[in-house]
């Protein structure tokens, strides 16, 4: 019952081609219980260093996730987008189950909920307010979803687990920080907004 997941990748890092056949045999490795976790990145110097332009990275990795679905659902791959061109591309092997392994996407501008709506099978927020899931986020999601004709994609938050002595002011606080009865407010109120999953960060160095 162990999945494996990244929480996250950026998309427009590497070549769709290649992170569909990697995503692919993960998939394969691990009984088909892989969770592709995608964003489109914030690092600037990051983006100069390998030559991607910063600018475009929220267009880059929507076509790119369009390419990699290409390649999970075709034997024999083909796909033209605005980034990327492939065409008759033998693409195995493919993931354990169809279409692919399930992506979360990250993110909380409208841009991004509205790429989970269109890409992804949950939205995975960060750094996220209890509040504002609540009251803003998860409206916006419903509301796009609704707009776009497709189905709500499943709150799966990823949440920095930083435990205090004493309780955190609550008006300044993030999920996940606080003393141990705040963080378990917390989870229950994201299991009563129909969280599937939450992912705990323990790590609390620079992310």
């Amino acid at each position: 019952r162990v999945e494996l997941g990244t929480t996250v990748i950026i998309v427009s890092y590497d070549h769709p081609l290649e992170t569909a056949r990697t995503t692919a045999v993960v998939h394969q490795l691990c009984g088909g219980r892989f969770i592709l976790g995608v964003g489109v990145g914030w690092a600037k110097q990051e983006f100069e260093a390998i030559g991607v332009p910063f600018e475009k990275r929220g267009a880059m990795t929507n076509d790119y996730l369009q390419a990699i679905k290409a390649c999970w659902t075709q034997d024999i791959a083909s796909y033209e987008g605005r980034f990327v061109t492939f065409r008759n591309v033998h693409t195995a092997p493919k993931p354990v189950r169809q279409p692919g392994p399930p992506i979360w996407v990250g993110g909380s501008s409208e841009a991004a909920l509205r790429r989970a709506v269109r890409f992804g099978e949950a939205w995975h927020p960060i750094r996220s307010r209890v509040d504002w899931l609540r009251d803003s986020g998860l409206p916006k999601l419903q509301e796009i979803s609704k707009s776009e004709g497709r189905p709500v994609p499943s709150l799966c938050p990823r949440i920095i687990l930083n435990l205090t002595d004493g309780p955190a002011p609550e008006d300044k606080r993030v999920a996940g920080q606080g003393s141990l009865e705040q963080v378990l407010g917390d989870l229950r109120a994201l299991e009563a907004m129909g969280a599937t999953y939450v992912a705990l960060v323990t790590f609390t160095g620079a992310l």
